[in-house]
C-alpha cells in the first residue's frame, strides 16, 4: 500500500527523484515538530536534534559531524521555511524535469546544497563566526532554480496577476527574495549565493552536452507550438460558435416572417438565404 501511494505521489510530481526530495524534507520537519512536543526532561530535544542535523559554523565541529553537510539541506525547523522551500522546489523541479532528467535534478539539488554548505563553512572561518549553524534547503533549491533558468532563460511563463515573465527574471526575483530573507546574516547569504552559483555552472555544463541544445529547443518549441495551437483552436471554436448562433438567429427571423406573412412574402434573396442556412446548419 505504501509503495502504491509513493508511486502515485511520484507520478504527480513527475519523477521519483523529486518525490524523494520533497518527502525527505517533509519527513524531517515532521520529526522536528514531534520532538518539540515532547515533555521536558526527555533526552531527545529540539536542541539535540538541531546539533545532530544542522551544519555547524566551524570546521572543527563539522569534522565530528561530517554528515551534517548533507543533512542540513533537508532540515527545516520552521513550517513557513519549509513551505516556501518546498513550493519552489516543486515548481522549479517540475520545470527542470521537462528540460533535463531525474539524475540532473538530484545532482543540482545535492551539489547546490554541498556548495552552499562549503561556502558557509569558509565564510565562517574567514570572519571568525562561531556558535551558529545552518539548516534549510534554500541553497539546494536555488541551485535547481538556477539550473532551470540557465538551460532555458527565455522560456515564457504565465503568472497570476503578473502575466508572462521570462524564466531568467523569475529566477532572479526568487533569488533576491531569498537573499532579502537572510539580510544581515552574511554567512547564510553566501551559502545561498554558493548554491545558486553551482546551479548556474551546472546548467552551463548541461548546455554543452552534445545534442542537448537541440533537444531543449525542440521541447520548448513543441510546447510553444502546442500553446499556439490551443489558442488558435480556441479562437476557431469561438468563431464557429458565434457564427452558428448568428445563423440560428437569422433562420428564426426568416421562419417568423413565413409564419406571419407566408412563404410568398420572402424576397428572392431571402429564399436563397433560407436554403443556404438550412444546408449549413444540417452540416
Amino acid at each position: 500500500m505504501g509503495g502504491g501511494i509513493f508511486r502515485r505521489f511520484a507520478g504527480w510530481c513527475g519523477s521519483a527523484a523529486l518525490a524523494w526530495l520533497l518527502g525527505v524534507n517533509v519527513a524531517v520537519w515532521l520529526l522536528t515538530a514531534v520532538v518539540s512536543l515532547l515533555p521536558a526532561g526527555c533526552p531527545l530535544t529540539e536542541a539535540t536534534l538541531e546539533r545532530a542535523l544542522a551544519l555547524p559554523s566551524g570546521f572543527g565541529d563539522w569534522a565530528w559531524r561530517p554528515w551534517t553537510l548533507l543533512s542540513y539541506m533537508v532540515t527545516q525547523f520552521s513550517l513557513l521555511h519549509l513551505l516556501f522551500n518546498m513550493l519552489w522546489l516543486f515548481w522549479f523541479g517540475r520545470l527542470s524535469l521537462t528540460l533535463s532528467d531525474s539524475r540532473g535534478l538530484a545532482v543540482a539539488y545535492i551539489g547546490g546544497g554541498v556548495a552552499g554548505g562549503v561556502m558557509y563553512l569558509a565564510v565562517c572561518a574567514l570572519t571568525a563566526t562561531g556558535g551558529s549553524h545552518l539548516c534549510g534547503s534554500s541553497a539546494a533549491v536555488l541551485a535547481v532554480m538556477a539550473t532551470a533558468a540557465v538551460l532555458t532563460p527565455h522560456l515564457r511563463l504565465r503568472l497570476m496577476l503578473i502575466g508572462e515573465v521570462s524564466l531568467k527574471w523569475l529566477a532572479v526575483g526568487c533569488m533576491l527574495l531569498c537573499l532579502a530573507g537572510s539580510w544581515g546574516n552574511w554567512p547564510t547569504q553566501m551559502a545561498h549565493i554558493g548554491g545558486a552559483a553551482f546551479g548556474a555552472l551546472f546548467g552551463l555544463a548541461c548546455r554543452r552536452r552534445p545534442g542537448l541544445t537541440a533537444a531543449l529547443a525542440a521541447k520548448v518549441g513543441k510546447g510553444m507550438r502546442r500553446a499556439k495551437a490551443r489558442r488558435r483552436d480556441g479562437r476557431a471554436v469561438a468563431e464557429a460558435g458565434s457564427r452558428m448562433h448568428g445563423d440560428h438567429a437569422r433562420l428564426d427571423e426568416l421562419l417568423d416572417k413565413i409564419r406571419f406573412s407566408g412563404y410568398g412574402s420572402l424576397t428572392h434573396g431571402e429564399r436563397n438565404e433560407l436554403e443556404l442556412l438550412s444546408r449549413r446548419l444540417r452540416k
